[in-house]
């Protein structure tokens, strides 16, 4: 019995490879499961030949490149098709497109899974950005807040517009130089402010003490 493939072959050495251990242990097979694996190898190995026609680099146009290109598809070609009359001989006839069908679910399946991953991926990579936009956001949101509470007192409130706003009647004594600050900051602003400029034109700055 020829042992599995488990050396590291590529290209047409795999499907030869491959095939080969068909045609040795199909007889003895009593499952095709036995050999769906070295199925999947011959595959792989043409594959990989199919690509070696389209590497980078590789002068499609030259002899020896054509010439070893289509060879190795030719053969790949059929050594597979050994394959498929060998398997459809030993297990019946329509087992090889079986094959062929269960391998197109499997590859369609990985590759949704892969397609499924990366929608997921990127779905949390769009919700990891928007959670840090809104925190963001809301960060900025009260910074601006405080920013403008910080702006009203500076403007406002430590200037003195907090203090009781007056009326036009009970601000009337103080016309005309004291009735804007009485009315704006309160009488008693305006009564200090009389007193204070009152000292001024008697240059009579004095500390009382107690």
């Amino acid at each position: 019995m020829v042992e599995p493939v488990t050396a590291i072959l590529s290209g047409i050495a795999l499907v030869t490879k491959s095939v080969e251990f068909v045609k040795k242990n199909i007889s003895t097979c009593q499952d095709i499961g036995d050999l769906v694996g070295h199925v999947e190898k011959a595959f792989e190995g043409q594959k990989q030949v199919i690509k070696a026609r389209e590497k980078k680099g590789a002068d499609p146009f030259a002899t020896e490149n054509v010439a070893k290109e289509i060879i190795d598809a030719r053969l790949a070609q059929e050594q597979l098709y050994v394959m498929k009359q060998l398997i459809d001989t030993r297990f019946g006839h329509g087992t090889w497109s079986y094959i062929l069908e269960e391998r197109k679910k499997r590859i369609d399946a990985h590759k949704k899974a892969i397609k499924e991953a990366k929608a997921k991926a990127q779905k949390k990579q769009q919700e990891m950005v928007d959670m840090i936009r809104n925190i963001a956001l809301v960060v900025g949101s009260f910074i601006f807040i405080g920013l403008c509470v910080f702006l009203v007192y500076i403007l406002f409130i430590s200037k003195g517009v907090a203090h009781p706003v007056e009326d036009e009647e009970s601000c009337v004594l103080y016309r005309p130089k004291y009735f804007l600050l009485c009315l704006n900051e309160g009488r008693e602003r305006a009564d200090n402010q009389l007193y204070l400029d009152y000292k001024l034109q008697k240059d009579n700055w004095i500390i009382e003490k107690d």
